[in-house]
């Protein structure tokens, strides 16, 4: 957890409003924090990061950076899913509510999208501003009760569209590195779960604790 989140967290747990941002300038990397408090039942606050994901592309594509998409479950990457954009990351607790903190750390000096960005402040606001629509869209959508088949059904559309590799040559990774085998991204599920299907039709259904998934070489 970077600078902004963990004093997000802190601000969070201290009462902090929806909506609050917090950044952080280390050399070329800009991490931008905002405290979400979506009202929605505690089972689908799972659906946090991905729709985030979703605002984060919005926000960036806003300030004129063209040519980002999601890499599941939830990072911002370049149109052909090999290069990383902004790494999103949640993180939930309860004080006066639930809360998640979003983060996202995006590389403001080096990356090929730097030229297109303005101040620092504006992309905070921008992409902030961005995820708080999304998540709030989301939210009304869900309602406290969840009572929805999963909790990414009302975004799972717009989701699936931006998934850079949907449809593409992919690796399936565990997280020691291995890589258990070679498909084609098939789909994403309510629950966010990945399915990767083999060369002979076989497939394989994922969640992002269990492995990662990245273009295949």
């Amino acid at each position: 957890m970077g600078v902004a989140a963990e004093r997000a967290m802190e601000r969070a747990r201290g009462g902090a409003p929806h909506g609050e941002l917090l950044s952080h300038r280390d050399g070329g990397e800009l991490e931008i924090a905002c405290v979400l408090r979506p009202q929605v039942g505690m089972g689908s606050l799972s659906g946090v990061p991905y729709v985030a994901a979703l605002g984060a592309c919005e926000g960036l594509e806003r300030l004129g950076v063209a040519g980002v998409g999601v890499g599941w479950p939830a990072d911002v990457v370049c149109e052909d899913g090999r290069g990383l954009v902004a790494r999103v990351r949640t993180s939930a607790g309860y004080a006066g509510g639930m809360f998640v903190v979003c983060s996202l750390a995006l590389d403001v000096a080096g990356d090929a999208h730097a030229g297109a960005l303005p101040a620092d402040e504006r992309v905070a606001d921008a992409v902030c501003g961005a995820i708080l629509a999304r998540v709030g869209a989301w939210a009304a959508v869900v309602g406290e009760d969840g009572a929805m088949a999963g909790p990414l059904a009302p975004a799972l559309s717009d989701y699936f569209d931006r998934v850079t590799l949907m449809g593409k040559p992919v690796e399936l990774v565990y997280p020691n590195g291995r890589v258990a085998m070679r498909g084609t991204l098939a789909g994403v599920d309510v629950w966010g779960r990945a399915t990767v299907r083999n060369e002979f039709g076989g497939e394989v259904e994922v969640s992002p604790e269990q492995a990662s998934i990245r273009a295949a070489p």
